[in-house]
């Protein structure tokens, strides 16, 4: 026959462990505000970073457009300018 293994928790050891997590839990209540300002404020830079990369990006593809323009500008006139000179 195998022997079976118990175990006895008293009351006092259940109520130290339940002492323990309530100071754990008083002490997370304490810290949340001020983590949920960090996460908030981590949250705006994140949003300004991305907003700002988006606006470099716009301007950076409206300047590719501009120089295709000017290029196509200059090879639709380049033909007329060389017939003139010739």
């Amino acid at each position: 026959m195998a022997e079976e293994s118990s175990t006895r928790i008293t009351m006092k050891e259940l109520y130290i462990q339940v002492q323990k997590i309530q100071s754990m839990l008083e002490k997370l209540t304490t810290q949340l505000p001020g983590l949920s300002d960090q996460l908030d404020e981590l949250e705006r830079d994140v949003q300004n970073r991305l907003n700002d990369h988006e606006q470099r990006i716009r301007k950076v593809e409206m300047r590719v457009w501009q120089a295709m323009a000017v290029v196509a500008v200059i090879a639709a006139i380049f033909p007329s300018v060389l017939g003139l000179l010739s």
